[in-house]
């Protein structure tokens, strides 16, 4: 029973996170948009343990060793970590199970972690106020949303 919990949460997860990472290269070769930088996610992790939450700006911030490595552990972390809490709304609060227009709300409403949360303790602002072309920025993150609640479906249907 609880392997197949955790084995449902790993496959919904990573294949969510996969599925972000596949729709950030395609805007990479078709819009010539880069993609996230997870070296400076590694880097804001390594300031955790010494109480350092929130950044002027995190390319100022001195990088660490191996900053990269740790930013694709926080990534595939963080996205499963999405997959149990999708995987617990569609199970337990909603009591259906995982479906197409689940998986995209939850994958829209995930954007507002790294609007609201995530780039403004980076030094990037509110919904990327801070960043060179804020536009961009929001298609973007917007649009890496999208593709993790299309990912949330897809590994739905590998368990």
């Amino acid at each position: 029973m609880m392997f197949g919990i955790i084995k449902d949460v790993l496959v919904v997860g990573v294949a969510a996170t996969l599925t972000l990472d596949v729709v950030q290269q395609l805007m990479r070769l078709v819009l010539k948009w880069p993609i996230t930088n997870w070296g400076i996610i590694g880097r804001w992790a390594a300031y955790l343990p010494e109480g350092r939450f929130v950044h002027k700006t995190i390319g100022k911030t001195p990088a660490v060793k191996n900053e990269m490595l740790l930013g694709w552990i926080v990534h595939y972390g963080v996205g499963i970590g999405y997959g149990a809490i999708y995987l617990f709304l569609v199970y337990v609060v909603f009591g259906t199970g995982p479906g197409f227009v689940p998986a995209m709300v939850f994958g829209i409403v995930s954007v507002s972690v790294t609007w609201f949360m995530m780039e403004p303790i980076l030094g990037a602002g509110v919904m990327g106020a801070g960043t060179p072309d804020p536009t961009v920025t929001r298609i973007h993150d917007f649009c890496s949303h999208l593709g993790f609640g299309l990912g949330l479906y897809l590994g739905g249907l590998l368990i």
